[in-house]
């Protein structure tokens, strides 16, 4: 079971995606988007995960290890998942801020994986119709 608080920051971040075609939208956990859903339709894509590499174990290196780590993500998601769109995810007080991605068509499995070779403690995933989730990956 996570920590309660942890779990509870996670549940109340905005997970904003900031580059999408038709303009920035966010994702929040126990909730559907309908501009999420309109990106996945007009990509004929049904799976997604929302990932970050920065804050490892939710602790903060300094700002160009965060910097290194973002961009080595973003290089893998150029190799295997090129639909991917640039976003932050934003605490409920606004001082948390991770740069983060968006990327569509990748397996749940996947990005567990991935998030794992990062560090982190969660993502946010889901699939075309549900509600995103808070998926723990420790």
């Amino acid at each position: 079971m996570p920590d309660p608080q942890l779990d509870a920051a996670y549940r109340a971040t905005s997970y904003r995606v900031n580059d999408a075609r038709k303009g920035s939208f966010v994702i929040r956990i126990g909730e559907r988007s309908a501009d999420l859903e309109e990106l996945l339709f007009d990509e004929v894509e049904f799976d997604w995960a929302y990932l970050t590499a920065c804050n490892p174990g939710s602790m903060r290196p300094d700002d160009a290890e965060n910097a290194r780590r973002t961009h080595e993500l973003r290089n893998i998601l150029r190799a295997r998942w090129p639909r991917h769109h640039f976003g932050v995810s934003v605490g409920h007080d606004g001082t948390w801020r991770e740069p983060s991605f968006l990327v569509l068509g990748i397996r749940e499995s996947d990005a567990v994986e991935l998030a794992r070779q990062f560090g982190q403690n969660a993502i946010v995933a889901g699939r075309a119709g549900e509600p995103a989730r808070l998926v723990w990956v420790a």
